[in-house]
């Protein structure tokens, strides 16, 4: 596997820094899967793609705070 980086908020990377190993591994996963989509896709239907992958998990019970507590959790 290939190590990449990314330029992020203060606040994020300070909640990634102290975030669970075990959260840290499923949301790489997670992220590794969503760039793949992205990256195949045309930079014009990027936007809506996310917007529909946003529904979508809203409609699963997936929420901002759901992700807050997973970047709280360690």
């Amino acid at each position: 596997m290939e190590r990449i980086e990314f330029e992020v908020n203060d606040d994020t990377a300070k909640k990634w820094r102290y975030t669970n190993p075990e959260i840290k591994q499923r949301i790489e996963k997670e992220v590794d899967e969503l760039l793949k989509i992205i990256l195949e896709k045309e930079e014009d239907t990027l936007w809506p793609l996310l917007k529909k992958v946003r529904l979508e998990a809203e409609q699963k019970g997936f929420s901002d705070e759901i992700l807050e507590q997973i970047l709280n959790e360690g």
